[in-house]
């Protein structure tokens, strides 16, 4: 058994490294495969919200006013991921957006990725599009609200995650799966997957993601 936090920021650009900076927040918990508390606020940047980004996201510069600073955020975030791995879709633009503001909170501590994307595509290969509100819509999952919130976001990536979970299970003997499963299977060839999957029913397992 185990517990996996799903990430997602909403950020005024794609890059912290060109003076991008997270607006948004929510950190999600997976405890034995229950959703179990959300962390979640918005975040004052210092900096204006770009037009481009509040049409998408309807976050504004006034809304970040009163909001708390992103030392404030990064160290609570930390706090709350603990040694846990990370889920998010997509999932290597929140982790440098992570390391780049949270780096001083996370005490040199390796996090370890699991990409909903990168899983998606092999457990459900051969989909129009792997962009979050489409693979959810397309594998079933009922959408709440707007999307591109990270609220929301982390919402539909759990669903996405145990549904990911669910399938991959169903192809292997074995009927549990730790973290380092996933880990490889986003890495193997597409093509591969499932064949991948049926293979590995004897390895080692600790945490239930049913």
């Amino acid at each position: 058994m185990g517990r996996f936090v799903v990430l997602d920021f909403e950020t005024t650009g794609l890059s912290p490294a060109l003076g991008a900076r997270v607006i948004e927040v929510s950190a999600r918990e997976i405890i034995d495969g229950r959703a179990g508390q959300e962390f979640s606020t918005l975040v004052n940047p210092g900096v204006r919200v770009p037009a481009e980004v509040t049409q998408i996201t309807g976050i504004t510069t006034a809304m970040l006013g009163g909001a708390p600073r992103s030392s404030t955020v990064m160290h609570t975030l930390a706090d709350f991921i603990g040694a846990s791995p990370i889920v998010a879709h997509n999932a290597g633009f929140d982790r440098k957006f992570l390391e780049y503001e949270a780096q001083e909170f996370l005490d040199g501590r390796q996090i370890l990725t699991l990409c909903t994307l990168l899983l998606a595509r092999r457990v459900f290969p051969g989909r129009a599009s792997y962009r979050l509100g489409d693979i959810v819509r397309e594998v079933g999952i009922n959408v709440p609200g707007q999307l591109h919130r990270a609220s929301a976001d982390t919402w539909v990536t759990t669903h996405l995650f145990a549904r990911i979970c669910a399938d991959a299970r169903s192809r292997c003997t074995a009927q549990h799966f730790d973290h380092d499963v996933l880990h490889r299977l986003q890495r193997v060839r597409i093509d591969a997957a499932h064949e991948w999957l049926a293979a590995v029913g004897g390895s080692r397992a600790a945490i239930n993601l049913h």
